[in-house]
């Protein structure tokens, strides 16, 4: 993979996954989405009198939590391999069969 594919790659999952956390914390629609299309019917049910989303058997915002933070780092970890493939080609350790 190029190093332009891997940064523009990077930065798209850092954008992407920050844009969804945000929309996520202020307004909980993508969280709300998720677990309707993982739950169908038993989204939202009562459990023990209170409306919540343990009824699916998990919980929506935790997982995608870890989700955003898993595709920042991984957006972080292709910036930087992009960047270093970068600096190894300018300083001509890959030219000239050195």
């Amino acid at each position: 993979m190029s190093s332009v594919l891997k940064r523009k790659i990077g930065k798209f999952l850092i954008k992407i996954s920050l844009f969804l956390w945000i929309l996520d914390r202020l307004t909980d629609w993508v969280s709300t989405l998720v677990g309707e299309m993982i739950c169908g019917t038993e989204y939202l049910c009562p459990v023990d009198g209170v409306v919540c989303d343990r009824s699916c058997g998990f919980n929506t915002d935790m997982h995608l939590s870890m989700l955003f933070v898993t595709l920042i780092i991984l957006g972080i970890i292709l910036l930087l391999s992009a960047n270093k493939v970068r600096h190894l080609t300018d300083d001509g350790l890959n030219e000239g069969g050195e």
